[in-house]
């Protein structure tokens, strides 16, 4: 493996290799039926962690983060149940997430670049963030292009083209920025008096890789207005989270997790054009109490009495189907006991379809999944979710980051999903990349600091 060092003139300032065999007689219980649908490949560890995470080169290499060593880092999937790691390129700060272009050729990659810490002096929130132009036509041996400034904390970013253009759009999350007696505070609850953060915006990118030097940046604000009409929570603090582009629609979505909102984008034409908010979950069987005795026989949020934002969906990661017409949210949660403690699926104008209704903390809980310690806080806490066609059908995978574990559902019907298997994961799943034309589905734990690899083996008549 090679690392590669950029310069920053431009910038401001154990799961080691265990093979998960779940295709003997064991397995059959991780499946709806008797017949497997996907099956653990393997499972390798990464020097740090892994996190957000992109297929590139028609699903032959893995693109993902790696905050503990402040890397890009670029894995040969070539031979799946032999993964590793080829190139890691240093970044100027802490690389929050990677899009891929859907020629798989290039990455750019946000960076936070001047994150304050807890105890210390304040920064000032209005240094940029850096956005990383990576080649990637040949993977095994990618670089940095290019280094652009970008808004101040960006978290998350999708790719597509235009023509000969890439064009990212950016959830620059400016989380809250506190300071007590000259100090920051470690918190980032919103609505504080003390907050000296800029707002969190939209931004979306062109850039031209054959002359990245000359770029566009075009900034989105997420107005009062727009956020009070759709019945937002913090209508002065947006805090965008997470990005999704529908390639086909000219469409992007952005969920604003402290807002329990989703913001639609018409990327080319760099206009807002829809808000809507993700409401509460509607009650299910679950187990509330952290008392290392797991009985799902409470109503959840029903009884839930100490928090009054029970229920409150806060979504964190988002996907669309793969024919763009609906949205799947990753019902994670933000205070103790909100969340839906599993996923949803939406119209583009904001209607509720359909959610688990707790089907898959019951299921974890009967396989031995279920974090009994999270009871009291957010259950399951299902963070990373994406879907693919796999053949003739649609599937969503939803990983759950407290029950390390990769749900799957198919979708094919968006209206009446219906469960297929639950694989173990490595610990603390952070993001899901399904690889349909190499019948492949990748999961990247950011805890245990691995990627498990994971096959499509066959559909049930």
């Amino acid at each position: 493996m090679s690392r590669r060092p950029i310069q920053l003139f431009a910038i401001v300032g154990s799961l080691a290799m265990t093979l998960l065999q779940l295709h003997d007689e064991s397995s059959a219980s991780y499946a709806a039926t008797a017949a497997n649908r996907f099956e653990t490949i393997s499972e390798f560890k990464v020097d740090g962690n892994a996190e957000i995470m992109q297929a590139a080169a028609g699903g032959r290499y893995l693109v993902h983060t790696n905050s503990t060593q402040s890397s890009i880092d670029v894995v040969d999937l070539t031979d799946p149940a032999n993964a590793k790691t080829v190139v890691s390129l240093d970044m100027p700060g802490e690389p929050t997430s990677v899009g891929v272009s859907p020629d798989g050729n290039w990455a750019l990659a946000v960076v936070y670049a001047s994150k304050p810490k807890a105890a210390k002096k304040p920064i000032d929130p209005r240094l940029p963030g850096v956005l990383a132009l990576i080649d990637l036509r040949d993977p095994a041996n990618a670089s940095v292009s290019s280094l652009m400034g970008i808004g101040h904390h960006p978290d998350s970013i999708a790719v597509t083209r235009s023509g000969d253009d890439l064009v990212g759009v950016i959830a620059i999350e400016n989380e809250p920025l506190i300071v007590v007696d000259g100090k920051v505070v470690a918190s980032d609850a919103p609505g504080h008096p003390n907050d000296i953060s800029e707002k969190g915006a939209i931004q979306i990118v062109t850039i031209n890789p054959a002359n990245p030097q000359h770029y566009r940046l075009t900034t989105l604000p997420l107005e009062e207005t727009l956020l009070r009409n759709a019945q937002m929570l913090n209508i002065n603090d947006p805090q965008p989270e997470y990005v999704a582009i529908a390639h086909s629609k000219q469409l992007a979505a952005v969920s604003l997790q402290e807002n329990n909102g989703i913001v639609l984008v018409d990327y080319l034409a760099g206009k807002i054009t829809g808000a809507f908010n993700l409401g509460i979950a509607s009650p299910r069987p679950a187990d509330l109490q952290n008392d290392g005795n797991v009985k799902l026989v409470q109503s959840y949020p029903t009884d839930a009495t100490t928090q009054p934002l029970a229920g409150t969906r806060f979504p964190d990661a988002i996907s669309f189907t793969p024919d763009g017409e609906f949205i799947l949210s990753a019902d994670e949660g933000e205070l103790s006991l909100t969340g839906g403690r599993g996923f949803s699926i939406w119209t583009l104008n904001g209607e509720f379809v359909w959610d688990d209704g707790g089907e898959i903390e019951r299921r974890a809980n009967e396989l031995g999944l279920y974090p009994d310690e999270r009871s009291d806080v957010r259950g399951i806490e299902v963070e990373g979710i994406t879907s693919a066609r796999f053949g003739a059908r649609d599937y969503a995978f939803a990983v759950s980051e407290r029950g390390s574990f990769v749900v799957i559902y198919d979708i094919s019907d968006p209206r009446a999903p219906e469960f297929v298997q639950i694989l173990p994961t490595g610990k603390g799943p952070e993001s899901v990349v399904a690889i349909a034309q190499r019948n492949l589905v990748a999961v990247a734990a950011e805890k245990g600091g691995s990627i498990t690899v994971i096959g499509h083996i066959a559909d049930t008549p």
